[in-house]
């Protein structure tokens, strides 16, 4: 047989490749609004700490928390009925695993408070570079809980990911503050929450998940709400309500994100939250992180972005 190719035999192969380089385009072109969906999304989850901060100086947190997950359950369900009419509600509504739901769902109300009050009493880039750390407890919990494979160079990111907190909070340091601890519990509260959220996935979709936690947030603080409402004038209900607005749109384009790209690609841009955080800190309150700070996250973000990256090379040899 000839090496050659015959004249059918070269359009065909062009059409194949112009084909694959079609696909390769579509497919980088899709990535590139995933990661700009995330990007924005992370400016929207900015705005509404920053309006968080202002707000809990004058209104209660339960009253807070309850206008956000009002806010959420709105566009969870708006969403459902406009994706599949008012069936979708009804399908969403129904869990494999109620129990989980519910538990998960109402963690989320304390560590919501947990974050709402570290916004409330610290800067916002502050509480931010700390809890960049979530990702990598979410790694030594997989490890320590679900009894997934951590190899040595992601327990070795780990370490240095608390080296780079401890900079941060310098305890015994001059410079240590107590409230600090606040926000890394809280983190470490997220990174509970993410475990709970993987193992609620064996059972639910993800539509499923976020009707939970709307509803069940909304209906816990309810009760709570009644014995620390304080009425709120005209331009309290605006900031309240921006403040749920901005963080349910940031759910939201993180959900669209998800949809253009994978996990692997838009997580490492979920980092950007700490530019708008001091971006916004220093706009709206002249907050600005000193140069401990600054060093700290630095290297809680290497250490998080290259935990991410040997997570994304493990699934893909796998």
């Amino acid at each position: 047989m000839s090496g050659s190719l015959t004249s059918e035999e070269k359009k065909s192969v062009s059409s194949s490749h112009s084909q694959t380089l079609n696909s390769e385009g579509s497919i980088a072109d899709t990535t590139r609004q995933g990661i700009l969906l995330a990007i924005i999304a992370m400016a929207a989850f900015s705005s509404g700490d920053a309006v968080v901060k202002h707000v809990a100086q004058t209104y209660p947190l339960p009253q807070l928390l309850w206008v956000r997950y009002l806010i959420l359950s709105v566009f969870v369900i708006g969403m459902a009925i406009y994706r599949e009419g008012p069936g979708g509600v009804i399908r969403i509504s129904r869990s494999n695993n109620l129990k989980l739901q519910i538990f998960r769902s109402i963690f989320l109300v304390g560590e919501a408070f947990l974050f709402t009050l570290s916004f409330k009493l610290l800067p916002i880039a502050d509480v931010h570079a700390i809890v960049a750390v979530a990702p990598i407890f979410v790694t030594a919990l997989s490890a320590l809980w679900l009894k997934e494979q951590v190899g040595l160079r992601r327990w070795s990111a780990v370490l240095v990911g608390f080296a780079g907190v401890m900079i941060i909070l310098r305890p015994g340091f001059e410079g240590f503050n107590q409230l600090f601890l606040l926000p890394l519990v809280a983190a470490a509260a997220f990174a509970f929450y993410q475990i709970l959220l993987r193992i609620s996935s064996r059972y639910d979709d993800g539509q499923v998940s976020q009707f939970y936690t709307g509803i069940v947030p909304l209906i816990f603080v309810t009760f709570l709400v009644p014995f620390f409402w304080v009425q709120p004038d005209f331009n309290g209900w605006i900031a309240l309500i921006a403040g749920g607005i901005f963080i349910s749109l940031g759910h939201l384009f993180l959900i669209f994100a998800f949809q253009y790209a994978t996990p692997s690609a838009v997580q490492p841009f979920n980092y950007t939250l700490l530019v708008w955080a001091t971006l916004f800190g220093w706009l709206f309150y002249n907050e600005l992180p000193d140069s401990w700070t600054i060093f700290g996250a630095l290297i809680v973000v290497a250490s998080g972005l290259y935990t991410l990256y040997r997570e994304r090379k493990r699934v893909g040899q796998g």
